[in-house]
């Protein structure tokens, strides 16, 4: 699936003056999606989601770069922000910077150079994207265990403990140091508190996370295993399979 480009443009050339760079992008993760030169209608489209990267090109008289920005601020709406400049153009190259934008390009552009920027663009929605994954699986791994009240001291002592393992695969002995146990009592703890092991858990969790990336269509079979810390793509498989009853291609179709 190729991430979308919304180009937003002061005016009326956008697809006629770009075909012949945008035809680079044939080959790449990358596709217009759609081209607008109305500012309010540029606005919509960001704060809609529908797109995944803004490309906004600057050209006098209306300069519309810094106002798209701020009328789409905030960091939870904002797409990744591409500025294209008729000129070379520093001071509003700095106020495009200080608004959000990821990269500022003067005409005329080698393809070269927008392939790398679009490439930066795309680097941070996947990592966005994990993070976002990661965060809704944790919550939805921990919504499925007991949730009585005396329980709670506990339940977000592992909401914790699960934040801080995002970027490293969770162990029943990390488990236990964080919660400041033995690994025997830990287990024998954990197993009185939710009626089964860490190690149920925590793969019920994994399997959880796998699914929705698989699910965004972003996320190839192998890049998911090594994620999940997996020492094999088909050890993943079999024990994605094992707990869904589907392999992880069928899912990510």
């Amino acid at each position: 699936m190729k991430l979308q480009i919304l180009v937003a443009d002061s005016g009326e050339r956008t697809a006629k003056n770009l075909n012949s760079l945008f035809s680079v992008l044939e080959d790449t993760d990358f596709a217009v999606g759609r081209c607008t030169s109305n500012l309010n209608e540029a606005v919509n489209l960001v704060l809609s989601r529908q797109y995944d990267i803004l490309l906004c090109i600057n050209r006098a008289p209306e300069y519309i770069a810094a106002k798209l920005l701020r009328l789409t601020g905030g960091k939870d709406r904002r797409l990744p922000a591409i500025i294209i400049s008729e000129q070379d153009d520093s001071q509003r190259m700095r106020e495009c910077f200080l608004l959000g934008a990821i990269d500022f390009l003067s005409e005329p552009i080698p393809p070269e150079d927008l392939i790398a920027a679009l490439s930066r663009a795309g680097s941070m929605i996947h990592e966005q994207l994990i993070e976002a994954e990661y965060r809704a699986a944790a919550d939805g791994a921990l919504d499925a265990l007991p949730q009585a009240e005396e329980l709670q001291p506990v339940l977000e002592k592992l909401r914790a403990f699960l934040q801080k393992m995002e970027h490293q695969t969770a162990t029943v002995e990390l488990a236990a140091d964080y919660f400041g146990f033995n690994r025997d009592y830990f287990g024998r703890y954990f197993k009185g508190k939710f009626g089964m092991t860490f190690g149920e858990f925590y793969k019920s969790f994994q399997i959880g996370y796998a699914k929705r990336l698989l699910e965004t269509g972003q996320f190839k079979v192998l890049e998911v295993s090594r994620l999940l810390g997996f020492s094999t793509p088909d050890y993943f498989t079999r024990v994605f399979k094992k707990h869904t009853g589907h392999t992880p291609s069928a899912v990510r179709k």
